[in-house]
């Protein structure tokens, strides 16, 4: 039986080494170094999370998990480089919702298709973005910015991590609904944005609490709100933004990982099999939590379907506050 068994696999594996089937390399996958890409830098929330999920998959797997930081384009760069990557499962995506849902929405035109492009995996729920001003300002809470604002328009500026990200729309959105006008700042990585916010540079930002809540309890940001429909876990006396007086602002958030459309089914059940319980570990979910996440695991159609409304969410948004593409 042995010896038939090696001569099935065997015959398995020869049109694939001639390059008719991927059957053989289906059935011993993982058997080289995988490749997570992350288009932010290195120490961003995304960056952070998919070192985690790298580390899991390595232990699991016995075979190297390398993170890349591909930036560009408020993700779009790295983005595409895995849509274009070959579907075998060695090469994947860990993102914000930034270069799949939002820059559809604030961009002509992106190299690939968001629905189309990508096979979603695994993901998590974000706690949603703050807004966070420089302490040096004269503004306290959310209903003082918008009558700054007012008072002194195009004089406050905001940063985001780069043309079409989440920040840049939640920027975009906030200054719709509350009626005013600020100076988008687009920087190469959320930051570098941060960096010169606290600099006094730029003085506002729409940013995750991942990003931002180190440098709120230490006194160098001020928080006025949370764009969601109920305060942060870890932020509690921060009121939402609808409890601060501005409306319809909210901007739910996750975190995924996806793979090149047409990756296996069976390589793709794998990841989700081994991710879904090593990630729900309570001293996993700890970190994830103290990152600024929730402690809500997205399985992957669901991550599927967040995309999708997602996707067609910030286009109305965007169509709706006659926010012009670029």
């Amino acid at each position: 039986m042995k010896v038939l068994a090696i001569v099935f696999s065997l015959w398995l594996c020869l049109p694939w080494l001639f390059g008719a089937s991927p059957a053989c390399a289906q059935t011993s996958y993982p058997d080289h170094a995988i490749k997570l890409v992350t288009p932010f830098p290195a120490g961003a929330p995304a960056d952070s999370i998919a070192r985690m999920v790298a580390d899991k998959l390595e232990k699991a797997w016995g075979q190297p998990a390398v993170v890349e930081n591909r930036g560009g384009g408020g993700g779009i760069v790295g983005a595409n480089a895995v849509a274009k990557a070959a579907p075998d499962g060695y090469t994947l995506l860990f993102t914000s919702s930034s270069p799949l849902a939002a820059a559809p929405a604030l961009t002509k035109a992106i190299p690939y298709d968001p629905l189309a492009d990508f096979a979603a995996v695994w993901g998590i729920n974000s706690s949603g973005l703050v807004v966070v001003v420089n302490p040096a300002l004269p503004i306290d809470s959310l209903g003082a910015l918008v009558q700054y604002a007012r008072a002194h328009p195009g004089a406050l500026s905001f940063a985001s991590s780069g043309h079409g990200t989440t920040q840049h729309l939640a920027g975009e959105l906030f200054m719709a609904r509350a009626g005013v006008r600020l100076v988008h700042v687009p920087y190469r990585g959320g930051f570098a944005g941060m960096t010169d916010l606290m600099a006094g540079h730029v003085q506002v930002m729409f940013d995750s609490l991942g990003n931002t809540y180190r440098n709120i309890q230490a006194g160098k940001l001020r928080p006025l709100a949370v764009l969601r429909e109920k305060r942060s876990a870890q932020l509690p006396d921060v009121p939402t933004a609808t409890e601060a007086g501005v409306a319809g602002v909210e901007m739910s958030g996750w975190l995924g990982l996806f793979a090149p459309a047409g990756t296996p089914s069976e390589i793709v059940r794998k990841l989700i099999a081994t991710l879904q319980p090593a990630m729900h570990d309570p001293e996993t979910m700890a970190r994830l939590i103290e990152l600024g996440n929730d402690d809500d695991v997205i399985t992957g159609a669901e991550l599927a379907r967040r995309l999708a409304e997602d996707k067609s969410l910030f286009a109305e948004i965007v169509a709706k506050a006659g926010i012009e593409p670029q």
